[in-house]
């Protein structure tokens, strides 16, 4: 039987290990950045009718020196532990109780507001930036040859964005990815080892 060649295309696939910025980045089609620490006054947190053992949310994780007071004429100030806890890490808010303890108990005035500083931290965009290419370069070993060293230069690959992502895991984490091999223009053309990549066994 005869074949005929329309086309001919490679893939590759990637299993990466390490949750790096640049790595989470390229699997996202996304891109990093680093704020800046600061600091924020009176945000208003949880609403005008918080509700006990609900979760709510700070604009900024790694909180530092967190305040919370109700919107009363005299702010009151509350207690961590008896009137809120809070997971400084996560930059979020659980209330234990909305009044004073008292008796009677005096209700808090809504809304709460939060004062506090918060630390440097990393945030990763999704689906931010246009197909991502890089240059691959493995420099491996053939274990079945000897321990042979061997090079691949790949000189174009196009990665087709994460399908999964694992956050939870019962063994160490990682992901996997795809890409497809591309010509590249900007390399002379060779009749032996073309314009995709090569690879050299030394």
């Amino acid at each position: 039987d005869h074949r005929m060649v329309k086309q001919k295309s490679a893939t590759l696939n990637l299993t990466i290990e390490e949750f790096t910025r640049d790595n989470l980045a390229l699997a996202l089609y996304g891109n990093h950045v680093t704020g800046d620490a600061g600091a924020v006054n009176d945000e208003p947190v949880g609403g005008a009718e918080p509700l006990v053992g609900d979760r709510y949310f700070l604009a900024h994780p790694k909180v530092s020196k967190l305040v919370i007071k109700d919107s009363g004429a005299k702010p009151a100030t509350l207690v961590a532990g008896v009137d809120y806890t809070a997971d400084l890490d996560f930059g979020s808010i659980q209330f234990l109780r909305l009044d004073d303890g008292g008796s009677p108990p005096a209700p808090y005035v809504k809304p709460f507001k939060a004062s506090y500083a918060y630390g440097v931290a990393t945030e990763i965009g999704i689906f931010t930036q246009p197909l991502p290419e890089r240059y691959l370069r493995l420099e491996g070993l053939n274990t079945a040859q000897g321990n042979a060293k061997v090079l691949v230069e790949l000189y174009r690959v196009a990665f087709d964005p994460l399908k999964e992502l694992s956050l939870i895991s019962d063994e160490y984490n990682k992901f996997e990815m795809e890409g497809s091999l591309l010509a590249d223009p900007t390399k002379p053309f060779d009749a032996v080892l073309g314009q995709f990549g090569r690879i050299v066994q030394l």
